[in-house]
């Protein structure tokens, strides 16, 4: 049939499938980073925090360019064998391979900005998808910087090979290969993430095991800056040289893995060993090669379950909405339904996830630092003051769902006193045991008697002050459902002085609490340290009591103007 046509029916034709929707590969892959572009440039709109946050990224980021750009040099002048420039070259090719892998999938969550399943709908294969999508990705403030600094290593790096190479041969082989290694090193920087980040869209696991995945992360990374800062803090001027001795070792162990693999091709090509660049570039084709592949099933797997949905064991039980242990009144309804907040909710999870680990990391600091054992007891007093502050913006999480509590006629007081007492029942327990472990820890058990009361009365303090700036300073979070990691406080001026009200607020009516613990800790006295802890507990009531008074007040004539505030932040 074709045949038959005429030169304008074949035009004619071909046009009319174009206009069905056949876009070749380079048009689709434009689109896409048009599309990324859009999105971008839309993120910054009415988001304050996210541009300073920016600003102040791009002028560490700069710094950091200044500061490599001066190593570089000195070290291009005076290292003719390359006993540090490679070391340093490697290791920063590892770390920034490395930062690539950890922040976009734990520091900023699971959720993608050109998330697969989105285009689910579109007669298109994860083939198709994969080139636009990559080149999407790549078109990112870290990739411009990431971009930057290997043009910088590349330079300076040739300059090496020409002054210092092992022969021109040598020199010629790394010069040749310097820019494709380190390209490829970029490439694997980019394609990393994007791997991971559609292998989670591709689970056939629910919106809360994905959440629950971020969480973990997120606890995960700041464990990791923690002990970091553990290890630097115990590092001494002894052992700086054992410390720089270690660092190349693990540089020259991890250039044989794919994170510093590619980087170390040219220079080994100049330093003559033919044999390991070899090697190390066998080892990143094959690691590009693995994750692209990875990474096409998983948008395949992730087209699929766009269009199946999330799998379900069919198990699942109805709860009675009022717990066992509450009255079945309006105050069990409400700490009933802020329980299954606290077990569901991602965002919630968000905000007491980071306790434990800050108790941690003070009471290792007590343990292994040079402040001594008094450092883990700040720590637990710290923890035990912002056990509440979780539910600073109690009414913000509610989001338009507040509405269901004015049309139902929920008495204000049973509201907020069921919040508070939901989470007490999450914290009391936590704070009475870390109260018996940290002082035996410390090896300081004749504290436990104060630690226990004081730490409690510290806790009702912080819940009796959250519950009056949650009904004062609502501020924007992330929607109910959706990535605790899109937090808007930020961006938010209510947010700034509602933490900085709490932050003084709570330790205020605690203070003469704080005077006699003080006294009886200077002056061994035991009694006085219990009755700092006892004052602190009767002051905690007194303070939960009015505040909760104060509160329901407030709310029983703001609630309306309350819902108007914080449907607006969604």
């Amino acid at each position: 049939m074709a045949a038959v046509l005429s030169g304008d029916q074949r035009q004619a034709a071909r046009i009319g499938h174009v206009e069905a929707g056949s876009i070749g590969p380079r048009r689709l892959a434009a689109g896409l980073v048009r599309l990324k572009w859009t999105l971008w440039k839309r993120s910054y709109r009415k988001n304050v925090g996210k541009l300073v946050g920016t600003i102040f990224g791009s002028l560490y980021g700069v710094g950091g360019l200044v500061g490599a750009t001066f190593a570089l040099i000195a070290l291009v002048i005076a290292d003719g064998d390359g006993t540090f420039l490679g070391p340093f070259v490697r290791g920063v090719g590892i770390a920034a391979t490395l930062l690539w892998l950890i922040l976009p999938v734990f520091a900023f969550g699971i959720d993608d900005t050109l998330d697969p399943r989105a285009f689910a709908l579109y007669p298109r294969s994860p083939r198709e998808l994969q080139p636009g999508l990559f080149a999407a990705a790549a078109l990112s403030l870290p990739t411009v910087f990431t971009v930057v600094a290997m043009l910088l290593f590349s330079v300076f790096e040739g300059i090496w090979l020409v002054l210092h190479g092992a022969g021109p041969v040598a020199a010629g082989l790394g010069l040749l290969l310097l820019l494709p290694a380190n390209v490829a090193g970029v490439a694997l920087c980019v394609l990393l993430p994007r791997a991971i980040l559609a292998h989670g869209a591709g689970r056939s696991s629910s919106r809360r095991g994905r959440e629950l995945g971020s969480i973990l992360g997120m606890v995960a990374l700041i464990g990791g800056i923690y002990a970091f800062s553990l290890v630097a803090q115990s590092i001494d001027g002894s052992t700086v040289e054992q410390t720089a001795t270690a660092l190349r070792q693990a540089v020259a162990i991890l250039a044989w893995t794919p994170l510093g693999a590619l980087f170390s091709v040219p220079l080994d090509l100049g330093a003559g060993a033919y044999l390991p660049a070899l090697v190390r570039a066998a080892i990143g084709a094959a690691s590009i090669a693995a994750l692209w592949l990875w990474w096409r099933r998983s948008l395949g797997a992730a087209l699929t379950s766009a269009l199946v949905g999330d799998s379900s064991s069919g198990t699942t039980t109805e709860k009675p909405l009022v717990p066992r242990l509450a009255p079945r009144t309006a105050l069990g309804a409400s700490m009933g339904r802020s329980l299954r907040y606290w077990r569901r909710d991602a965002r919630y999870l968000a905000a007491i996830a980071i306790m434990p680990l800050m108790l941690v990391f003070f009471v290792a600091m007590g343990m292994l630092g040079p402040s001594g054992p008094m450092m883990g007891i700040l720590g637990l007093v710290l923890v035990a003051g912002m056990g509440g502050i979780s539910l600073m913006n109690e009414i913000g999480f509610d989001g338009p769902a507040g509405w269901v509590n004015i049309t139902a006629g929920l008495p204000s007081r049973p509201n907020l006193t069921g919040r508070v007492l939901a989470l007490a029942l999450l914290m009391a327990p936590f704070m009475v045991v870390a109260s018996l472990l940290v002082p035996v820890l410390l090896g300081l058990p004749g504290l436990i008697p104060m630690l226990v009361t004081g730490t409690l009365g510290l806790l009702m303090s912080s819940l009796g002050v959250s519950a009056i700036i949650t009904v004062l300073l609502p501020y924007p979070t992330s929607a109910p459902g959706t990535n605790p990691m899109k937090d808007k406080s930020a961006s938010s001026s209510n947010a700034m002085i509602a933490m900085a009200v709490a932050m003084v607020v709570i330790w205020i009516p605690q203070l003469p609490a704080f005077g006699v613990a003080i006294w009886g800790s200077v002056t061994g006295s035991a009694l006085l340290q219990t009755l700092g802890g006892v004052i602190a507990l009767v002051v905690g009531a007194v303070v939960v009591v009015v505040g909760l008074r104060v509160a329901a007040g407030i709310l029983d004539r703001r609630a309306v103007d309350l819902f108007q505030k914080v449907r607006h932040h969604v």
